[in-house]
């Protein structure tokens, strides 16, 4: 009878399953699902952002919004005779019938000196904080007629003083204008110069003043305002000096100041801008859309914004989580290749949620402690988390920890290109080729052909 010799018999146990490159593919398919809730984020941050900004803007509302200035400027109405056209109803019989049309022409100040004190304070709402400031203002300067301008006064005197301010909500007190040494007190008019605006305004006698070359001005008043002050130079030199306790300014506008400091007790700044920087002339007649337009867009002053930058860093933060979650992803499939583990497809799932998740507990903590320390949290407890359960599915603790602190790098690597600006590129480019031959030195490590479990 034949004897069966079992010792030498194969033992090696017959493995099933389906190949690495077939798991590459599901991981493929988890890394890109991971989309959808990594899409929910994202909306979440821009509706806290949204929130944010409905706040502010109700606050600031209530208080005052932000203040542009323009002015003081003088309106002169002037008159020219033309021919009266037959189809008005005139004879023919009489064609030097005449009659007289009006119009309005704008004179910006020969000179324009500001001073003012900007006293900022900051006000919660809820998780919100909202920059409000008063500020007590000093201008003065002088107006030069054409003989042009000074044939019209001497015809009709028709001059008003105008001064134009972006919400009247700003205004403490009585606004009065002392102008060819007259002291005048300024009244709403309707609409200011510029679209948006709000006029200031009063009649000027210029009867008896000797030199209309030379029309001196003067005005102190308070404001109050909030988010930022905007000046416009119409002056043909204009000058603004601005102090403030604001620590974190940002000049903004056409103008940069010639001069400015900041410092942890406030800043200083300081503007000179001639006429010849912008291009609208002293002399403006009935000032077309395109005029209006020009004066806007030459404005320039400060933004007393909070630099409230956390949902801008945890957005810039989310382009980089289909990177993230695909470099951990693959960490674990060659871990889980070189120390002959298997992984299932539920547990990267899981994974990929945990690592999803960093960016809730990102933007959530962030509105209370900032971003930075948020970051550090977030990023612990999710590292902790991961490392945690490392440990537990592959039983081997040094990789599990070794996993951790691959994570750590990343974290690290993240924040460090979240906070650059002008070599953030640069420095993501060299990191991802370092990034990519790692990936590749470990894949000849792999048999692509291998059955796994």
């Amino acid at each position: 009878m034949e004897t069966q010799n079992f010792n030498t018999m194969e033992t090696t146990p017959k493995t099933t399953g389906k190949g690495t490159g077939f798991k590459m593919i599901i991981i493929t398919v988890l890394s890109l699902l991971m989309l959808i809730p990594m899409a929910m984020i994202e909306n979440l941050i821009e509706e806290r952002k949204s929130t944010s900004d409905q706040t502010i803007e109700k606050v600031t509302g209530q208080w005052c919004a932000a203040q542009n200035i323009v002015g003081p400027t003088l309106s002169v109405k002037q008159g020219t005779w033309t021919t009266v056209a037959e189809e008005e109803g005139v004879c023919a019989a009489d064609p030097s019938a005449k009659k007289r049309v009006e119009s309005v022409k704008v004179l910006l100040p020969k000179k324009l000196n500001v001073k003012g004190d900007i006293q900022n304070e900051t006000r919660k709402k809820g998780l919100y904080q909202v920059s409000i400031f008063k500020a007590p203002i000093e201008l003065d300067g002088s107006f030069e007629l054409s003989d042009e301008m000074q044939n019209s006064i001497s015809e009709n005197n028709q001059v008003s003083v105008n001064f134009s301010l972006s919400d009247l909500k700003g205004i403490t007190e009585e606004m009065k204008i002392t102008i060819a040494g007259k002291e005048l007190e300024l009244k709403p008019s309707g609409n200011g110069l510029l679209s948006g605006m709000s006029q200031l305004s009063a009649t000027v006698d210029l009867n008896g003043v000797e030199n209309l070359k030379n029309i001196p001005f003067s005005m102190k008043f308070n404001i109050k305002g909030s988010q930022s002050i905007k000046f416009a130079p119409v002056g043909e030199m204009t000058t603004v000096a601005l102090t403030s306790n604001a620590t974190t300014p940002s000049f903004t506008g056409n103008f940069l100041p010639e001069e400015n400091n900041v410092s942890d007790a406030g800043f200083t700044s300081n503007w000179k801008i001639s006429y010849l920087n912008r291009n609208y002339p002293q002399e403006l007649d009935e000032p077309s859309y395109d005029v209006k337009n020009s004066i806007s867009n030459s404005m320039f002053g400060v933004d007393l914004l909070i630099p409230v930058q956390h949902y801008q860093q945890s957005l810039r933060c989310t382009k980089y989580a289909m990177l993230f979650i695909m470099l951990t992803f693959a960490v674990f499939f060659f871990v889980e290749h070189i120390q002959q583990k298997n992984i299932h497809p539920i547990q990267y799932l899981l994974v990929g949620l945990a690592l999803t998740l960093f960016y809730s507990l990102l933007i959530s903590l962030s509105e209370h402690i900032g971003f930075t320390p948020a970051y550090m949290v977030a990023s612990a407890m999710t590292i902790t988390l991961l490392t945690l359960y490392t440990a537990a599915v592959l039983r081997i603790k040094k990789t599990a920890f070794s996993i951790g602190g691959i994570l750590t790098v990343l974290y690290i690597y993240i924040f460090v290109l979240i906070q650059m600006e002008t070599y953030a590129l640069v420095a993501g480019s060299v990191g991802l080729f370092f990034i990519l031959a790692g990936i590749m030195y470990l894949s000849q490590k792999v048999d692509w052909n291998k059955v796994v479990k």
